[in-house]
């Protein structure tokens, strides 16, 4: 009997080092490839579509817009309790151009809520190819869960740079939580396409 629970013990842990030795490796991995993500060189596209969460994503998606990169803005994720006047304000962002160009969403509070109303907004404008402007470590996820929702457009990404996790804790904190709800985001869209027969 004692023989028995030695071998299960170490068959559990060996199969939680072989877990934690996984997480690690995909983590590194997945920081790698964010930490290399560079703005495309040359951008053309029907329209532009700025995930809100992250510093400099709203700014940055905004001059995309004046160099004329795209024809539409939409901001996803607006809270609904800042007006447009107070979002257009704290961006600085020219009146003419905020009045034109410029739509909000304020029905997404995730990211899966962002790809939905990404969604409906580029089914309304008939767009087919679009920019996505978020952070970087953001970027991963977002183009998986835009592609799931619509998979015939042109998705075109826009990483907005941000602390890397080894220069703080609140980054690295910020970093892995990402990773993780990549890695099932990851996982859930291989078994959809498993099962739906797009895998093979």
């Amino acid at each position: 009997m004692a023989r028995r629970r030695a071998d299960t013990g170490s068959w559990f842990s060996g199969l939680a080092f072989l877990i934690v030795f996984g997480v690690l490796a995909g983590f590194a991995g997945y920081a790698g490839h964010v930490s290399a993500l560079d703005p495309p060189a040359r951008l053309e596209a029907d329209g532009i579509i700025a995930l809100t969460g992250g510093e400099g994503r709203l700014q940055r998606a905004v001059s995309l817009l004046e160099d004329g990169a795209g024809r539409r803005l939409l901001v996803s994720g607006v809270n609904p309790s800042v007006t447009a006047e107070a979002l257009r304000s704290t961006a600085d962002i020219d009146p003419a151009l905020f009045a034109c160009c410029i739509d909000l969403g304020r029905e997404a509070t995730d990211t899966v809520g962002n790809a939905r109303e990404a969604l409906e907004w580029a089914e309304a404008h008939a767009f087919d190819r679009i920019i996505v402007v978020t952070s970087d470590y953001h970027i991963p996820r977002s183009i998986l869960e835009l592609r799931a929702v619509m998979p015939d457009r042109v998705l075109i990404a826009f990483p907005v740079a941000s602390p890397r996790p080894w220069h703080n804790a609140t980054a690295a904190r910020r970093w892995v939580l990402e990773y993780l709800k990549f890695a099932a985001v990851f996982m859930r869209e291989m078994m959809r396409g498993a099962f739906s027969g797009d895998g093979e």
